[in-house]
């Protein structure tokens, strides 16, 4: 028995689509052999349609679909897998050891598929200020006629770490198809992160809200779309040729409408009272009586409990009654003998629906930059737009994922939110390495990129929320991953090129460039183990063991382990266990290797090959 090799490729989206197909349609599922000959799981298609009986389309029906030139493509790129991983960057974080928020830099449509595994379906909301596509911004280019390679060499769209990004200009004549493209597998894969009872904000302005609207009731459901908010930006005036646009868009979905519940902290400004050392608000205006049928003259619409039968009816007086009975409503007498019908509502616990117009300027959000001293972006989004969503579409413990991060709003505003409402948001922001423009105030400041300039913000932002509030525990450290290649190199040649100074070299496949920590957080990618997790580390006979949130993953990569650190790895109770393939000189040591373990923890043979992997 030997150890099995840690599979370090996403899987493709295909593997979840077909165990939902399974879930829901268990006898349409079958078996076939693919070209290699390995067994696969397929769906009996003509099963599923004899299932669904005529709900189905036949290929030459006539049907509403909202489609463009590089659709096609751009489903299969959100359905692709991907080999690449994330290497911590402890130097650029703050509380490395204790944070619970990540920062991640590199292609978002990449990041979404590697954070798949660990975090599906346990994002509660999510943010994106994506490109507006209004013919100078930045639109991630995913070109699916060609290849990689040969787009590289085609137009030389990368940057210096390959990132591929470039203006969409009004000439290019798939001006429209491309942002589509670009947004459109996005939140495909972004979807899968989604709680059951999570909740997604996408800003965006009239260039291609249209088409966004289209590509969101795809994506999420026609169903579960619950709103258009209007962010009100800007106070008038301007240079519009026709109207003076003052406000943005910002389109609002739901993974499952019947599950969510879009409420925040209300602004109070009824009368309040105080019983009992806490605040009430008190309304006395529960009932009014039928327009038309009051004394004008008296000006008071109120409908006190004697005249209820008078103005609404023997029903709704039984209504009160009971309400009245189950302690929801209270009478008081007022001065002219009547009784008034009062509600009592704690202000603690008093909330409000989200407005259709939000009214946040932008020139806050310019102002915030600029009394933390690093105000290098044209439009940041203010602080408080933010916080208001993120109130209404979370709860004091959720995850809030912002892939297109820009300056990093997202992060400020759950930081100050925590600071005000004492919650344990956690937040994970995702940026494209954009280089700052070299005759840019940011690159002459020292900030070769976007990411250098938003990490700065949220150290700086953080700090001010923490002086602010000196006795709460907050956190307002982050952990930096950046995208990269695979840890491992891919070796292909024919049997007879290899001598034995290449059988040498190629005894590990890792490349010679990766640490232990590359190799620890590219295992927790691919097990599904979240990356915000607690790690702490024991030099055990000369070789340093990694243990993940106190046995969720337990590794060591030295390159020769001896039995000791094997038996030191087994006493503790673990869920996963790694190792380096070649840390093991001969198969015996491999087979031992599975004793010890089976022996120490209890573990059956089919658990030891479970939750032992080499890489």
């Amino acid at each position: 028995m030997k150890p099995t090799q840690l599979d370090t490729q996403t899987p493709e989206r295909k593997i979840y689509y077909l165990e939902q197909l399974r879930q829901l349609f268990p006898t349409c599922m079958t078996e076939t052999q693919n070209q290699q000959g390995q067994w696969q799981q397929v769906v009996d298609w003509d099963a599923l349609k004899q299932l669904l009986g005529d709900a189905v389309a036949d290929s030459t029906d006539e049907r509403y679909q909202f489609t463009w030139a590089g659709k096609q493509a751009a489903r299969l790129e959100a359905n692709e897998a991907t080999d690449q991983t994330l290497r911590p960057v402890p130097e650029d974080s703050i509380d490395w050891d204790t944070t619970e928020n990540l920062y991640i830099e590199g292609d978002n449509l990449q990041v979404l598929k590697l954070l798949q595994q660990a975090y599906m379906g346990k994002v509660k909301m999510i943010y994106i200020d994506p490109p507006y596509n209004t013919g100078s911004d930045f639109v991630y280019k995913d070109d699916f006629a060609r290849s990689r390679a040969e787009e590289d060499l085609a137009t030389g769209d990368i940057d210096e770490q390959g990132n591929r990004y470039r203006p969409n200009n009004r000439s290019n004549g798939r001006f429209h198809s491309d942002w589509c493209s670009m947004i459109y597998p996005r939140l495909l894969v972004a979807r899968s992160l989604l709680s059951e009872d999570g909740v997604i904000f996408i800003s965006i302005d009239d260039n291609e809200v249209h088409n966004l609207r289209k590509i969101g009731d795809e994506v999420f459901g026609e169903e579960n779309f619950v709103g258009e908010l209007i962010h009100q930006r800007a106070k008038g005036g301007g240079q519009a040729k026709y109207i003076v646009k003052g406000h943005d868009y910002i389109l609002v979905y739901a993974y499952n409408i019947s599950c969510i519940s879009l409420v925040r902290k209300k602004v109070i400004q009824q009368k309040t009272v105080e019983i009992d050392g806490e605040l009430f608000i008190k309304n006395d205006d529960i009932l009014r009586k039928t327009f038309g049928k009051y004394d004008k003259s008296n000006g008071d619409r109120r409908c006190f409990y004697e005249q209820i039968e008078q103005y609404k009816g023997i029903e709704k007086k039984e209504e009160i009654d009971r309400l009245l009975e189950e302690g929801a409503l209270f009478l008081e007498l007022n001065k002219e003998g009547m009784h008034t019908i009062c509600r009592y509502e704690k202000v603690s616990e008093a909330t409000s629906k989200l407005y259709t117009i939000i009214k946040v300027l932008s020139e806050e959000g310019k102002k915030e930059l600029e009394a933390l001293g690093i105000s290098f972006f044209s439009y940041p989004k203010p602080v408080e737009l933010l916080k208001q969503l993120v109130e209404a579409g979370s709860d004091k413990n959720s995850l809030i994922l912002d892939f297109f991060s820009g300056s990093a709003t997202t992060a400020h505003a759950v930081m100050q939110l925590n600071a005000e409402d004492g919650g344990r948001r956690k937040y994970i922001c995702v940026q494209l390495g954009e280089p700052t423009p070299k005759d840019s105030e940011a690159h002459k400041a020292g900030y070769a990129s976007i990411p250098e300039v938003a990490k700065e913000r949220i150290r700086r932002a953080g700090k001010k929320i923490k002086e602010e509030n000196p006795t709460s525990q907050l956190d307002t450290g982050f952990r930096v991953l950046r995208l990269d290649s695979s840890n491992f190199s891919e070796v292909e040649r024919h049997p007879s090129e290899y001598d034995q100074g290449l059988l040498d070299l190629f005894a590990t496949n890792i490349k010679e460039d990766r640490s232990d920590l590359d190799l620890l957080f590219g295992a927790m990618l691919s097990w599904g183990i979240p990356l915000s997790l607690p790690i702490s580390t024991e030099e055990i006979d000369g070789c340093r063991v990694y243990n993940v949130n106190e046995g969720d993953l337990v590794a060591c990569f030295a390159e020769h382990i001896s039995e000791a650190v094997v038996k030191a790895m087994a006493s503790k109770v673990s869920l996963r266990v790694l190792f380096r393939d070649s840390c093991f000189s001969e198969d015996k040591h491999k087979i031992n290797l599975f004793e010890i373990f089976k022996q120490q923890l209890g573990w059956d043979e089919k658990e030891a090959m479970d939750k032992i992997r080499v890489i």
